[in-house]
């Protein structure tokens, strides 16, 4: 029993041995069969290109020359292409993303022409209500002394014409009514020095009903107080109001708008008066002042690239955020310089406030009409700014081509050409369409 068993461990061991030979066998002849001269000349050479090669799906290392199955997964055997296959010729799409980007642009995009034409000019630029500097009056100290109560508080606090302000005490008004009671008790009938006397009170500040008490009462007024001879309201700064501030980060680069901030001097309405009880004055010292809101101005703010055209007396309309309608008005006035620490030019537009309603500090936005110009004009959307160069897109045959313009006024959604285009050019409507953050480094 144990010789046969031995036995037939023999007859499968031989088994394996020739499965493993017939395996490599076939292994050998498939790379032998696999392998191909890799150049041919003349006749050969094109009978080889022609000559149909089959493999294996998952062994590309099996070549036949006839349909068959894979010797090693059992796969049906497909047809290969030969690598010297020459395909018919088709537009490589490659040969568009290889174009430089500032030259073509290829889209579909609304077109327009050029337009020769007479177009009315607006100019639109914001501003802001700011206080009529004619407007405002000083309230000064006639005399000299401690002031013994203050009436107002704080800044633009509303003051009404003959309001008590102040009561100050002052050691030469004393004396002066002294002198004048003196006068009246031991030397009635020397009508010149007492009309000196009076005249004296009178220039130092003291009204005539002072006077008279003074007289009548034979008592000098320890205490004199000072009457408001203008209404308005309480100001440390005259023609100083609440800075507004400007949205937005700047103005469009055709530099007819602007989003700047001015800065006119800031103030709090709920700041108190440097001017305090206790303290004193001299004569001629300027206590505060009145400003009256009868009129404010509008502040409008221009680029030097519109100045040429401002003159004086052009009409505007004023769209303020408080109010619903627009107000209509004219320029009265154009600075002769631009604003320290700035680069834009302002111009004064005058404006009547019945019943208070504008406040100085409100934010708005002025259409300034210059007149008509005859002109290029492409929609504002046509150009794009590159910074120191600006560009349209042409239409040719082959796309859209970039090309350099120069530019000139703005009016509404028109842009003035003065260079680069003609009326027979074709260019894209809006230009944003064709753009790329990074594409037009350089422009024909």
């Amino acid at each position: 029993m144990k010789k046969n068993w031995n036995k037939g461990k023999l007859t499968v061991f031989a088994w394996l041995v020739f499965a493993l030979t017939v395996v490599a066998c076939r292994q050998k002849n498939a790379g032998h069969e696999g392998h191909f001269p890799q150049e041919k000349t003349g006749h050969e050479g094109h009978a080889a290109e022609e000559k149909a090669v089959y493999t294996c799906p998952m062994h590309p290392e099996i070549l036949r020359d006839a349909p068959g199955s894979c010797p090693i997964c059992g796969m049906d055997l497909v047809k290969k292409e030969s690598d010297h296959t020459v395909h018919a010729a088709e537009p490589d799409s490659s040969d568009i993303l290889l174009k430089p980007t500032y030259e073509y642009v290829l889209s579909a995009t609304a077109t327009f022409h050029p337009e020769q034409k007479s177009f009315s000019i607006n100019i639109e630029v914001p501003g802001y209500l700011a206080y009529d500097a004619r407007k405002v009056n000083a309230v000064s100290a006639r005399y000299g002394g401690r002031i013994e109560r203050l009436y107002v508080r704080y800044l633009f606090q509303p003051v009404q014409k003959g309001q008590r302000l102040l009561d100050i005490y002052s050691p030469g008004i004393v004396t002066a009514q002294q002198e004048l009671i003196f006068l009246k008790e031991n030397d009635p009938g020397n009508a010149t020095l007492l009309e000196n006397a009076r005249r004296r009170l009178s220039l130092l500040g003291m009204t005539d009903k002072q006077i008279s008490d003074v007289e009548t009462s034979r008592k000098p007024l320890l205490s004199l107080p000072v009457y408001s001879s203008y209404a308005g309201l309480i100001v440390e700064n005259p023609g100083a109001g609440p800075a507004p501030t400007m949205p937005g980060g700047g103005m469009n680069d055709d530099k007819s708008t602007q989003k700047t901030s001015p800065s006119p001097p800031s103030t709090a309405t709920s700041a108190e008066l440097s001017l305090k009880e206790g303290m004193y004055v001299q004569p001629g010292q300027r206590l505060f002042g009145l400003q009256s809101l009868a009129t404010v101005w509008a502040i409008l703010e221009f680029y030097p690239s519109a100045v040429q055209s401002l003159k004086v007396g052009q009409a505007v309309e004023l769209h303020i955020e408080s109010l619903a309608e627009p107000l209509q008005g004219k320029i009265n006035y154009i600075e002769p310089l631009y604003a320290s620490g700035g680069k834009n030019l302002r111009a004064r537009v005058y404006l009547p406030n019945p019943g208070n309603r504008l406040k100085p500090g409100t934010l708005l936005t002025a259409t300034v009409q210059t007149g008509n110009k005859s002109a290029l004009w492409i929609p504002a959307s046509a150009a794009i700014d590159l910074g120191q160069n600006k560009i349209a897109f042409v239409k040719t045959a082959e796309g859209f081509r970039s090309q350099k313009i120069s530019t000139g006024q703005r009016s509404g959604q028109m842009l003035e050409v003065t260079a680069g285009l003609s009326p027979d050019n074709e260019i894209a409507e809006n230009a944003q369409l064709l753009m790329d953050s990074e594409s037009f480094v350089k422009t024909q």
